[in-house]
């Protein structure tokens, strides 16, 4: 019974990896569906390396996530930023499963903004673990960059496993390339636009909208959908002087409910 769950767990949870991009995180960025490719925030380190070039103090910032209900399917993540005049750096940690099957990456990453363009490189150590079979690592990277087009206009890019790592020289099964791109309309300093498409090289398109609007100072509010399969979001953000507090609820068609909070605090001076 339970080499049929540790199956059943594997196969399931690629599928949800290959569906939702690669490891987006942060209650921001779930309350907008994950159309999160424009936004320079701490948890860009996770949803687009490119961001982190606009970051402009030391950041902590953690986030959980529960996916359906199912304690297996839970994901926690963590991670720091540290700025300097010359580029920033980061460093992240991710978590899905649980001891029969887990997903695991430690995340290295430097940035820089030139003038109006934020670019990021990141190294993925990525490792899978079933516990009726082993262990499994791989090395990947990613690259991604946001342009101001406008004052009012942004573009993203960004694309992960640049190098086509496998998972398994055994099998030649490769972790899956994701690239996206995006643009954000901020017709004001209260409301923000987003719409994105990802593609993993395996699947269809997925199609991202969300929306962020600040109802009154340090609050916020979101919402976003998106395809492939169909889901549902809506977040608040309070974010009062260095500190962040973020929670998203989205509605995935297929599976379910998922929850999820964020933490982050900024050593502004």
């Amino acid at each position: 019974m339970k080499r049929v769950h540790c199956i059943l767990v594997f196969f399931v949870s690629f599928f949800i990896q290959a569906q939702d991009g690669s490891f987006n995180l942060g209650g921001r960025s779930a309350g907008m569906a994950g159309a999160s490719l424009t936004l320079q925030d701490e948890f860009s380190l996770f949803n687009n390396i490119g961001g982190i070039g606009g970051i402009d103090a030391h950041t902590a910032f953690a986030a959980y996530q529960n996916r359906y209900g199912v304690s297996e399917f839970q994901v926690i993540g963590a991670g720091a930023l540290y700025h300097s005049e010359i580029g920033n750096a980061g460093v992240g940690f991710y978590k899905f499963g649980d001891d029969i099957f887990s997903q695991q990456r430690i995340h290295l990453a430097i940035g820089n903004k030139i003038q109006m363009v934020s670019l990021g490189l990141g190294l993925d150590l990525l490792q899978y673990n079933i516990s009726t079979i082993g262990t499994n690592q791989a090395l990947a990277i990613q690259f991604g960059g946001i342009a101001e087009i406008t004052p009012k206009m942004s573009f993203g890019a960004h694309i992960f496993n640049l190098n086509q790592a496998e998972i398994s020289s055994e099998t030649g099964e490769k972790i899956p390339t994701i690239m996206k791109g995006g643009f954000s309309y901020r017709p004001s300093s209260e409301l923000m636009l987003n719409i994105e498409v990802e593609k993993d090289l395996d699947f269809d398109e997925i199609i991202k909208a969300g929306l962020e609007y600040q109802i009154i100072e340090n609050v916020f509010v979101r919402t976003g959908i998106s395809t492939n399969p169909s889901l549902g979001a809506f977040g608040v953000g309070f974010h009062p002087k260095n500190f962040k507090l973020d929670y998203a609820f989205s509605n995935d068609s297929n599976l379910g409910n998922i929850h999820e909070v964020s933490l982050a605090y900024s050593f502004k001076k």
